[in-house]
């Protein structure tokens, strides 16, 4: 065997490979094409948990809205004068002047699920990033290649809150768009409960009415 065999069979054992086995092309050739892969399944799985999250969410929340966030109908003109306020970002229109006392105390209620339904999205949000985050520390390897999830801890934190705005903002949005009304579709169980909750906001109303009206005073 002559030294420049020696060199060739010493650089094939170098990167892995046999003499008469496969060369170093095929060695990098085989690594390139199993990170390929790896880029792959993660980005099949990103789009799959995109799609089944986001789905999962936009159930939860019209259940929420259905059960916790039930609003009562005002007809039109039930407002007689408006004002317009400023906040952080927008600007929102209040009622001062009511049609009647039971207006007013259906549109307090309307607000105070407006308040509800914020909260809700907060909520929805958290849990959203709590979950990625949870599910990233247990199985990183589904989300970033192994080794890349080792020194970015903070990636991990941007990639959870990111999750949380497209699960349990971003996407309810889109299927709500798409989807026809929860009416038509959600179990009549769920129905049945709403409607028993605003049968029961407007008896309340009414007995408030009542009382105001023996004592002499506004709802």
């Amino acid at each position: 065997m002559t030294n420049g065999q020696k060199a060739i069979i010493f650089s094939q054992s170098e990167i892995g490979g046999k003499p008469g086995n496969f060369s170093g092309c095929e060695f990098f050739g085989c690594y390139f094409l199993t990170m390929n892969f790896l880029e792959k399944h993660i980005q099949l799985f990103l789009l799959l948990y995109v799609f089944i999250g986001g789905f999962s969410f936009f159930l939860l929340s019209i259940t929420i809205d259905t059960i916790f966030v039930p609003t009562v109908e005002q007809p039109e003109g039930f407002c007689e004068n408006w004002t317009e306020r400023a906040l952080r970002w927008y600007r929102a229109q209040d009622c001062v002047k009511f049609k009647s006392p039971l207006e007013e105390l259906k549109y307090k209620h309307n607000k105070r699920m407006e308040r509800r339904s914020s909260q809700k999205v907060l909520f929805l949000f958290l849990l959203a990033s709590g979950f990625t985050y949870l599910l990233m520390a247990l199985r990183p390897t589904l989300f970033f290649q192994k080794g890349d999830y080792l020194s970015y801890t903070t990636g991990i934190i941007a990639t959870a809150v990111l999750m949380g705005v497209v699960l349990g903002f971003m996407m309810p949005i889109i299927f709500q768009a798409l989807l026809p009304p929860p009416a038509e579709w959600l179990p009549q169980e769920f129905l049945e409960i709403r409607r028993a909750r605003i049968e029961l906001i407007l008896t309340e109303i009414a007995e408030k009415i009542q009382l105001a009206s023996r004592e002499g005073k506004g709802p």
